[in-house]
């Protein structure tokens, strides 16, 4: 009977030691990523550049379009296609 306590104490220490270890783990992935810091200004800049590079991206994916449907294109393919 003093058996099973024991085993029950080891097993319920063992759940809480590796939870700790869990959320400290997590803890730490949240501070190096700046997550809940009072200082929002690297969040700010890491958005800013974001917005930017998604409007270089918009532009080019609008070049592209416009290559695609034009008509000299579409004439190239099919000149293409007959070889």
């Amino acid at each position: 009977m003093e058996n099973e306590y024991v085993l029950m104490v080891i097993m319920v220490t063992f759940i809480i030691g590796i939870s700790a270890t869990e959320m400290f783990k997590h803890y730490l992935k949240a501070r190096q990523s700046g997550v809940g810091t009072t200082d929002d200004s690297h969040l700010k800049d890491k958005v800013t550049q974001l917005s930017l590079q998604n409007q270089a991206l918009i532009e080019r994916v609008q070049v592209l379009e416009k290559i695609v449907t034009e008509p000299e294109y579409e004439l190239k393919q099919q000149i293409s296609a007959l070889k």
